[in-house]
């Protein structure tokens, strides 16, 4: 009988706040693997595209879709992504919460867990109503912290794909096709 427990970390990001979009998209990257190494990783890979530690919407067309393309072909955090899409204007509360315990759930499966979330930004009233309401759904969490996508990269992963998706939502082809690819691989999970 194994008791071990495991340790989880979500990373989040959204995007759609914004009066230019119809969308409300929520990325959420649950990994359970070693931190450090996905990180690096993660780093390495953004050295060699040239995509740094820009923000999607700042990096320039044709690099920041090679950049997901070499992640698909990387197989980095592939099964860890997951993604709700809401139709505006709605809080972006609630899309939060439900993206977040969804993708822990679906990652955890049966197996015992406890959860870190991190997720761009978040101040940290809004980190302790968030940690409350994901408990409430029975979400086995340590805690709720804000993190910058200037300092961590897997924020910027989410950032990229939560990116990715609102243009795909768009109509933008280069965009449809990677995150079909994407979810045909099952790299990307829709929930």
């Amino acid at each position: 009988m194994n008791n071990k427990i495991q340790k989880l970390y979500c990373y989040v990001d959204e995007t759609g706040q914004d009066s230019g979009s119809n969308f409300f998209v929520v990325v959420s990257i649950v990994s359970g693997e070693e931190q450090n190494q996905v990180r690096n990783k993660l780093l390495e890979i953004e050295e060699s595209n040239k995509v740094h530690a820009r923000k999607w919407f700042n990096s320039r067309s044709p690099i920041k879709e090679e950049f997901l393309q070499n992640l698909l072909k990387e197989k980095l955090v592939q099964g860890d992504i997951y993604y709700s899409s809401f139709k505006k204007p709605l809080p972006f509360f609630l899309p939060m919460l439900e993206t977040i315990e969804k993708a822990i759930k679906d990652k955890a499966g049966k197996e015992a867990y406890k959860a870190i979330v991190y997720v761009d930004g978040i101040d940290k009233k809004k980190a302790k109503e968030l940690t409350g309401a994901l408990r409430l759904k029975g979400v086995r969490l340590e805690y709720v912290r804000s993190a910058r996508d200037e300092s961590e990269p897997m924020i910027r992963l989410a950032d990229r794909w939560a990116g990715c998706i609102r243009d795909a939502l768009e109509g933008k082809e280069a965009n449809i096709r990677i995150l079909s690819k994407a979810e045909k691989v099952s790299y990307i999970k829709r929930l």
